[in-house]
């Protein structure tokens, strides 16, 4: 091999000496050039900065800006790293001067490494000097919106003042409030008139410029659509904003994500641009105006109004979606499920459902109508007709219903009234029983997390209550009430606590003659573990679990990440199922594998019956969130 030279390889130098080899200095010039072939450039792998004098967040800035102390795969020769050390007073100069310090003292040292090393010691000691204070502020609003409360608030909100040390992160941040607020009010021709600080290092001062010409405010127009799926006035139902109100950026991006959650289009463009802009006088209102002034002093001579513009193509007229699972509470379970988009010009949808498991075998169907809100209110008309174990009870009830279904802010309301005909043998000398019930309903759910699917914080509670008289034509009197609670707190960042609950009664006046689907049961995958999935139940004379009048369940578990999104839990788990208050509460304990998966928890349990003579743990496997 060949070893290169800056005069060129090893023959090309010798033979550019070779005429100096009949000289007198003959050994000399041997010497130059093997030293020149053999020897090559130092290099360094590692340069160890040390700052001394300051602290946080002054010390981070510092060594994020110091060439010096960069990472860096290949290694430095000397030369680069005595360039690099020398660029370092500047550097720090410029790094301490966003925090106010344009003084600094430096003292710097640099050692290289020694004959068995490869790390060079770059030392710099700092005195970040005197503070330099803010002695002239002038941070205003102008234009029409200088009274506006947000703008006002952020006036308020801002830390420049007068003596106070001068933090450019503070100036940053009163400026992009200032505009942010401006800006979102309607006013998009806001700009900054004057925008700057002018240091004086020499005496350590500060003089701030900040002053906003918000300019004129800009209002919605109208709503125009581009679609042929829904009436224009339907769709206009969903626009969470009407024409004269003030311009906001983020209301169409809300339009464009209730537009999106309707599953009526399947894309959706929104256009509403400043330069389209047309100024509309008001009518008929001017001597209303001169009695109570406006907020907007240009109202009088007609607000400018940006039309909004909604392209939408239609989603497919049909979706069908097809479900696999299993569960050691239903076995494995399919399900298939048609919904037909676009049945009328008034949004009315119809969706129907097929269920199979070993506890369940259900078909439903609903037709759905917009009502109220229309992002997210229907009223819908149901049936069904299932084949249903509860307990060691097997079911089959058919039923019709009617279902009014509102958001409100925490949650969801549900008013509802069914027509059940359900058929049902408790085991005893009666044999096949049937009831007819007829039951209005009520139910308020609350939920409120970080992540719906895996929840770090959050909470959910529902409350349900029914019932139904036989002067209304039902087999039995009876009125049910049940209340359930989740919570999951977080214990460390890896860590969190998981609390749930579950209460319910039953007033009836003749208890045989309750069906099995309104029923109190528990025991299973997400109530109390290390039991039969709703094995925990009052008997009757055969040991089958009928069900009860009264339910309790209570449970707390503790997780703990190992590995990324895999953990670990312990849980604690209590309930019973009872005909009297006195419950005789059935204890499980255990330990689970955990999984953030990206459709939810996926849970794995191994859970001893602490009550149960007859089992000595059970496997649980359940996916789904925690709330």
């Amino acid at each position: 091999m060949r070893t290169q030279h800056w005069l060129g390889n090893t023959s090309t130098v010798i033979r550019r000496y070779s005429t100096l080899f009949k000289r007198r200095h003959l050994p000399l010039v041997v010497v130059i050039a093997l030293a020149g072939v053999l020897v090559r450039p130092a290099v360094a792998d590692t340069v160890n900065v040390n700052i001394d004098g300051i602290n946080d967040p002054l010390l981070a800035n510092v060594r994020n800006s110091l060439s010096v102390a960069a990472e860096h795969e290949k290694p430095w020769a000397p030369g680069k790293i005595r360039r690099l050390y020398r660029l370092a007073p500047n550097e720090i100069k410029a790094a301490l001067a966003p925090f106010g310090y344009y003084n600094p003292t430096i003292e710097q040292t640099l050692a290289e490494p020694g004959d068995d090393g490869d790390t060079w010691q770059a030392t710099f000691r700092i005195d970040r000097g005197p503070q330099t204070k803010v002695t002239a502020l002038n941070l205003a609003v102008r234009g029409p919106g200088d009274e506006l409360p947000e703008i006002r608030e952020a006036l308020r909100a801002s830390k420049l003042a007068t003596g106070k040390r001068l933090i450019h992160s503070q100036y940053t941040a009163t400026k992009n409030a200032l505009y942010t607020a401006a800006y979102d009010a309607g006013y998009l021709d806001a700009r900054f008139s004057q925008a700057v600080i002018r240091v004086r290092p020499d005496n350590n001062t500060a003089a701030i410029d900040l002053v906003l010409d918000t300019g004129e405010r800009y209002y919605f127009g109208d709503v125009s659509f581009d679609q042929d799926v829904l009436n224009d006035d339907f769709v206009r139902r969903f626009v969470p904003f009407k024409a004269g109100d003030p311009f906001d950026a983020e209301r169409l991006v809300d339009l464009q994500l209730i537009l999106s959650d309707t599953d009526y289009f399947n894309k959706i463009s929104i256009q509403a641009e400043r330069g389209d802009a047309e100024r509309e006088a008001p009518i008929g209102d001017w001597l209303f105006d001169i009695i109570y002034p406006p907020d907007d002093p240009l109202i009088s001579i007609g607000r400018l109004q940006v039309p909004v513009g909604v392209t939408a193509e239609p989603s497919k007229p049909q979706s069908y979606q097809i479900s696999a699972g299993y569960g050691t509470d239903t076995g494995p379970r399919v399900g298939l499920g048609v919904k037909f988009r676009h049945l009328n010009k008034r949004g009315h949808q119809f969706r129907s459902d097929l269920r199979l498991s070993a506890v369940q075998q259900a078909l439903q169907a609903s037709y759905d109508i917009p009502i109220a809100n229309v992002a997210q209110d229907k009223l819908s008309f149901t049936a069904n007709v299932a084949n249903e174990d509860f307990g060691d009870i097997t079911s089959i009830n058919y039923g019709i219903g009617a279902v009014r279904d509102t958001g409100w802010s925490l949650g969801r309301k549900r008013a509802y009234i069914n027509l059940e005909r359900e058929t049902y043998d408790l085991g005893d000398d009666v044999g096949d029983r049937t009831s007819t019930l007829l039951y209005p309903g009520y139910t308020l759910t609350l939920q409120k997390a970080d992540d719906l699917l895996n929840t770090r914080k959050g909470v959910s509670a529902s409350v349900d209550v029914h019932g139904a008289s036989e002067s209304l034509g039902s087999s039995v009197d009876f009125v049910q009430a049940k209340v359930t609670g989740n919570a999951v707190l977080p214990l460390t960042s890896k860590s969190r606590l998981l609390l749930r609950s579950q209460f319910g009664a039953i007033e009836v006046d003749d208890f045989d003659e309750l069906p099995p689907s309104q029923r109190f049961f528990t025991g299973g995958d997400r109530t109390v573990r290390g039991y039969g999935y709703q094995q925990i139940s009052p008997e009757n004379a055969d040991g089958d679990n009928i069900g009860g009048r009264y339910l309790a369940v209570g449970s707390i578990e503790a997780d703990y990440k190992v590995y990324k999104d895999y953990g670990l839990a312990a849980f604690f788990d209590v309930g019973d199922v009872a005909n009297t208050t006195s419950f005789d509460l059935k204890r499980g304990v255990g330990i689970g594998f955990r999984w953030a998966s990206p459709v939810g928890q996926i849970r794995l349990d191994l859970a001893h019956p602490l009550d149960d003579p007859d089992s000595d743990f059970r496997i649980h496997f359940s996916l789904g969130p925690d709330l």
